[in-house]
């Protein structure tokens, strides 16, 4: 891709300063999105941008400027054949985050990273605009709702069960008694209610991803009338779309390239934020973007330069 050797410029966009470093990173977020949405479209698979970045698309016309990752979505159907083809169709050393396949810490979506570790190759570099950090792309799946409601609660208080249980594994201030005594209670709850072996090892945590994929994925291929992105869904009662909205798109702006959007992309955003054209105010005039916080500290104890 190419880009003005302005865009590289530090700048004030509203309130929020947005680095040299933070420009070099979009440029590389931007170049990883071409590599994935490349693979996924060679297989004919719909995708939009979604969530931080659909609002960033409508809003700014770009990123937000206190953003500094891409989100987008696909229909159960094509999420699941791309989650299978990806492998072949990405570029040497990408990296497949899928949580039904290994175990991959506060994920339970598919992200696609232009590496595995931090980078200072010269042909990494000068393709991705000198940026070393590891750029992910996170990939929702877009699941068919139930029409009856109480099936849908009933799959949403499932789908909270597996993800308290992972909370539980993964917390770093180490686990309670209380802890322990309700994490037994869940996976006594989940065999029976899923009719599944949960047998408590090291493959736990994949076997519960696999029954949370398949869960949400209930009504793949049905003709019911909502969608949702069970991620989110799970917790509100209200994170529900029209069925089919997602996939009527149209192209736009964003940066110096286009990504797709859904047609009726109001009504999506006002669900997902309400009154979504009013910025919420930072107080700060700089903000720290999750690269940073992620990444910076190992790429200076290594001496390296960005």
């Amino acid at each position: 891709m190419d880009f003005p050797f302005e865009y590289f410029m530090a700048e004030m966009r509203g309130e929020t300063l947005v680095s040299e470093t933070a420009k070099k990173t979009w440029a590389s977020s931007l170049e990883t999105l071409k590599e994935v949405t490349g693979a996924i479209e060679k297989r004919h698979l719909n995708w939009c941008v979604m969530y931080g970045s659909l609002l960033g698309a409508v809003r700014h016309k770009g990123f937000i400027p206190w953003d500094d990752d891409i989100d987008i979505g696909m229909p159960r159907a094509d999420y699941d054949i791309f989650r299978k083809s990806c492998f072949e169709d990405l570029p040497d050393g990408y990296n497949v985050m899928d949580p039904s396949e290994e175990v991959t810490p506060g994920l339970d979506m598919l992200r696609i990273n232009n590496s595995a570790v931090l980078c200072d190759d010269p042909d990494f570099l000068r393709k991705y605009h000198g940026c070393p950090y590891i750029i992910g792309i996170d990939i929702f799946p877009i699941d068919a709702v139930p029409d009856d409601d109480e099936t849908d609660a009933g799959i949403c208080d499932a789908l909270k069960l597996i993800a308290r249980v992972v909370t539980i594994d993964e917390s770093t201030d180490g686990i309670t008694w209380e802890d322990r005594m309700e994490r037994s209670q869940i996976l006594q709850i989940l065999q029976n209610t899923l009719h599944c072996s949960l047998p408590d090892d090291e493959n736990l945590r994949i076997l519960l991803m696999r029954q949370y994929d398949r869960l949400a994925a209930a009504f793949k291929g049905k003709k019911t009338k909502r969608c949702t992105v069970y991620r989110n869904h799970r917790f509100n009662e209200k994170h529900i779309f029209p069925r089919g909205i997602f996939n009527d798109c149209i192209e736009t702006s964003f940066e110096n390239t286009t990504v797709r959007i859904p047609r009726d992309y109001d009504t999506v955003l006002k669900i997902m934020y309400g009154d979504y054209l009013k910025p919420v105010k930072w107080e700060n005039t700089v903000h720290k973007y999750g690269f940073e916080d992620q990444q910076r500290a190992v790429y200076d104890a290594l001496g390296y330069i960005m």
